[in-house]
């Protein structure tokens, strides 16, 4: 009997766990059911289907009217964007000494597999024939009659060039009317017989940076390519030699991140108002593909080489006969020249058509313009420096007459120069010997402040530039104050070099005087340094010099 309770409670628990698990079993069901029938519903007939909608109302309203915006300048300027193929022919070679021809040498002949491999019927080895190279371009008609403008790389050497409108859909040979290799910019003509799509040219000195433009051509050969960007940079200029043409020291460039790749060259940059601003010529890459970084030939530019070109075939640039410094021209100078604007070109020299040294040869001598005076004014232009000077003169028509002021001892004179036509650019460059140097201790000291040393120039120097002697530069202390303003130490492997013949406008016939001179101005003023950059011309078989002025201020 006592051991009823026990087995009792025993029974209670297995019916509970039993329960239990009757519940969990149903819970589980009742969910995997659910989710089958959810799935089920899901994959229901029409109830994902995707349909498009019908134009809604824009979430944005100023944005929607930006986007009209770009659409209706391109809908405006794609019928007049064309795509450029030509083909050019490039000469084969004979090679291995042109008309070689090996003897036969029969069945064991050793030249047999290079003549089957290399050579042709006749058996002449390693020789090649001509080649077809084809390339793509873009350009945009400017007038209905079928001109266009592109670049003149695009077209350079070709044979023959095939021009396609419309996305490709007619195609019609051109003829190059005249191209400019110094502007990058060339005009080509098609015939039609009917009036052909253009656009209108906009002024590009009107851009300002952060205005929106467009770029459109056949990037890869994806014609009608349009990209939308700002510009960058105005009035961008480079160094001889780093653009994509030996000239481009009288060009400037817009500068913009509208993509541009190679195809895109000579197509339009154009602005919201559907205006041509610019012609697009090259990037800046490291990869070659676009980084946003392109530039284009602005429309004041290339308008004067279009107009040039269709009226006497040909581009000139205007030449005014003088040598400019190229050294920036400090408060210091400005001062010591009587300059109240505080900037300008100084004129070091007046050179002849030959770029020799002529006081009365050249159009600006003939005016009246000397040395020493300082350029301010062009054409009615204000000039501040070198660069913005010497495309003045370059972009003006050569016959014209223009007025020219200058600042003479610190009075403004006006000249009336008519240009002559530009067709020399000079150069310079520098040498090395024992020297003085300017601390007090003639031992040469690690810590330089004006960091120049010098010496007396060579006699037979002196008398082939028909000097009465100078301070001869020796040596230039990287980061120095005579390293900042440009004066260059002696070139052991050149003749040549820079002879200081002036401070402040004293002479300095030798070493001794710049030194004294020097050693006489008081710290913090400044020394106004002239100088003559010679080396020695094999061609001319003598030595030639330029002068040069630059200033420091005294430590």
């Amino acid at each position: 009997m006592d051991n009823q309770p026990e087995n009792g409670g025993r029974s209670r628990k297995k019916v509970l766990l039993g329960f239990l698990m009757v519940l969990v079993v149903l819970g589980v069901g009742i969910g995997i059911g659910s989710l089958i029938t959810g799935r089920a519903g899901a994959t229901g007939p029409g109830d994902s289907k995707l349909e498009m909608q019908p134009a809604g109302k824009p979430v944005g309203g100023a944005l929607q009217a930006f986007s009209q915006a770009f659409e209706d300048v391109a809908n405006h300027v794609e019928p007049a964007v064309v795509n450029i193929n030509t083909e050019a022919v490039v000469p084969g070679s004979r090679g291995m000494g042109g008309d070689f021809e090996a003897p036969d040498m029969g069945e064991d002949d050793p030249m047999d597999m290079f003549r089957r491999f290399f050579g042709g019927p006749g058996g002449a080895p390693f020789s090649m024939p001509d080649q077809m190279v084809r390339s793509l371009g873009s350009g945009v008609i400017v007038d209905p009659k079928g001109y266009i403008v592109t670049n003149h790389h695009v077209v350079d050497g070709a044979t023959r060039i095939k021009v396609g409108i419309g996305g490709g859909s007619e195609e019609y040979a051109a003829k190059v009317v005249g191209a400019d290799p110094i502007s990058d910019i060339a005009v080509i003509k098609i015939e039609g017989a009917k009036p052909f799509p253009y656009v209108k040219v906009g002024n590009s000195k009107s851009m300002k940076v952060g205005d929106w433009v467009m770029a459109i051509g056949s990037p890869f050969g994806l014609e009608q390519t349009v990209t939308v960007g700002i510009i960058s940079a105005t009035g961008r200029t480079f160094a001889e030699g780093d653009g994509p043409s030996a000239g481009t020291s009288f060009n400037d460039y817009l500068q913009t991140d509208a993509a541009i790749n190679q195809g895109n060259s000579g197509g339009p940059l154009v602005n919201m108002s559907g205006e041509v601003v610019g012609i697009n010529s090259f990037i800046t890459s490291r990869s070659g593909g676009s980084a946003g970084i392109g530039f284009a030939v602005p429309a004041h530019i290339f308008v004067n080489v279009y107009n040039q070109i269709l009226e006497t075939g040909k581009v000139s640039r205007g030449w005014i006969g003088v040598s400019m410094n190229n050294f920036p021209f400090t408060p210091e100078m400005a001062e010591f020249f009587g300059v109240k604007q505080g900037s300008g070109v100084l004129v070091t020299q007046l050179v002849d058509e030959a770029g020799k040294p002529s006081d009365t040869a050249g159009p600006a001598a003939k005016a009246g313009i000397k040395a020493e005076d300082v350029i301010v004014d062009f054409d009615g232009a204000k000039i501040t420096d070198v660069q913005g000077f010497r495309m003045a003169v370059a972009n003006a028509v050569p016959g014209r007459t223009v007025k020219v002021k200058v600042v003479r001892h610190g009075v403004e004179k006006a000249f009336d120069v008519v240009l002559a036509e530009r067709t020399i650019e000079n150069q310079e460059q520098g040498k090395k010997k024992e020297s003085y140097s300017f601390e007090e201790d003639p031992a040469p000291k690690p810590k330089a402040e004006i960091g120049l040393e010098f010496d007396n120039v060579p006699g037979r120097v002196a008398r082939a530039l028909d000097i009465p002697g100078g301070a001869k530069v020796t040596s230039v202390k990287p980061g120095s104050l005579a390293d900042d303003a440009g004066l260059s130490g002696a070139n052991p492997r050149a003749d040549g070099g820079d002879i200081i013949i002036a401070v402040n406008g004293k002479p300095v016939t030798n070493r001794d005087d710049l030194l004294t001179l020097v050693k006489g101005v008081k710290g913090g003023a400044p020394i106004v340094i002239k100088f003559l950059r010679y080396a020695w011309d094999r061609g001319e078989n003598q030595y030639v010099s330029s002068p040069y002025y630059t200033s420091i201020v005294k430590p």
